[in-house]
């Protein structure tokens, strides 16, 4: 009786709607591992853009920092001004676009920024800034960068007054796939970026390069290169499918919990949410969970389940804006219950690649869509 009193009483003290549960020391430990994996002279860029995929920037960061993390890579000037204001003391590299006319910020938060072509690169020259940049080198997926084969233009960025050119990098576009072409077209991407370093080299300029994110350092090990860029593996996860083996043990740091906020019992033939998209076929124990798509669940979940006393229990109807309706038939839950939608509950547990391949989608997108109403809780 003591024991479930005491763990009754934990969960009562929980939050009261929706959280997340971060684990720092799970963090902590998935970086030691990712460190141990660098090639020889490599260091971690830990990703802590997009609000470190949804498990918050500040924290994050601060806690990699202590671990001794000294590289941070977000997506926008306002998220490297965040991190300096919050006494981030590592470099931090912006991997985004920013406009010339904000490089005075650039300079006086002393943030690193990415150089997207010549034209940004004169403008950022011409802003009348001294600023430190990385360049990016288009290696095939044309999003940013210069292309890989235009040398001459990579040493006339390198020679622009006020710019100070420390880094250069890509992005392996498909080196999260499993299949020849994609291993081939990795492949070609390396071998076409070591081509422009040698060439720069052979012009004096040695720039700390940076090529691999998680999956690339996983499995295409580059020797040379002074970073790997690490996101989604840092926080626990693979991208695409549970299937997916990274060969490496890593933990999840997140987990994603509500409140039972009702339950109810509908008969045979009930219409159960918007749009009458769900019929029970019979008579059916329902409860209603505090979260929603506002919160960042997908709305298109398709056969998805949250765990109930550590049981599945089925999403039914559609997800509404600030609640979701489970089938808890069989299931002894009470209102304020917890309900788990990515994390462990007994014996069970829901991966956060589980729940985004339900709903079509990578853990990348619907980790950094988890919303800012969920209290997050550090663990550790």
């Amino acid at each position: 009786m003591r024991g479930h009193m005491e763990e009754r009483t934990e969960e009562m003290e929980r939050p009261g709607r929706a959280w997340l549960e971060i684990s720092l020391d799970d963090l902590r430990e998935n970086y030691r591992t990712l460190q141990g994996k660098m090639p020889r002279g490599c260091r971690c860029m830990a990703v802590v853009k997009a609000d470190a995929y949804g498990h918050g920037a500040v924290r994050t960061a601060q806690a990699l920092e202590r671990e001794g993390c000294g590289h941070f890579a977000v997506a926008a000037l306002e998220e490297g001004i965040a991190l300096r204001a919050a006494g981030i003391a590592g470099e931090i590299l912006i991997l985004g676009y920013t406009m010339p006319r904000d490089a005075f910020l650039l300079k006086r938060y002393n943030l690193l920024q990415t150089v997207v072509d010549e034209a940004h690169g004169k403008e950022l020259s011409a802003a009348g800034c001294f600023l430190r940049v990385h360049l990016a080198v288009d290696t095939g997926m044309h999003r940013l960068g210069i292309s890989c084969g235009e040398a001459e233009a990579a040493e006339r960025i390198f020679r622009m007054p006020g710019l100070k050119v420390e880094g250069l990098y890509s992005h392996l576009s498909a080196a999260d796939g499993s299949g020849r072409e994609d291993r081939i077209f990795t492949e070609k991407q390396i071998g076409d970026f070591l081509e422009l370093k040698r060439k720069l080299a052979e012009k004096g300029f040695f720039p700390e390069c940076h090529l691999q994110s998680s999956y690339g350092l996983l499995f295409y090990p580059v020797d040379g290169m002074a970073y790997a860029r690490i996101g989604i593996a840092l926080y626990g996860c693979a991208s695409n499918s549970p299937e997916e083996k990274l060969g490496v043990r890593l933990k999840p740091v997140l987990s994603l919990r509500c409140r039972i906020a009702c339950i109810r019992t509908v008969e045979a033939g009930s219409f159960v949410s918007y749009g009458r998209a769900w019929q029970a076929e019979k008579k059916t124990t329902l409860a209603v969970i505090a979260i929603g798509y506002a919160d960042g669940l997908p709305r298109n979940l398709e056969n998805g389940y949250a765990l109930v006393k550590g049981k599945k229990a089925p999403i039914v109807g559609r997800i509404c804006m600030d609640q979701t309706i489970l089938d808890i038939t069989g299931i002894d839950a009470k209102e304020g219950d917890i309900a788990t939608l990515i994390g462990r509950d007994g014996e069970e547990e829901i991966e956060a690649v589980t729940l985004a391949q339900r709903a079509g989608s990578i853990t990348n997108e619907l980790l950094s869509r988890l919303g800012k109403r969920l209290t997050r809780i550090y663990l550790g």
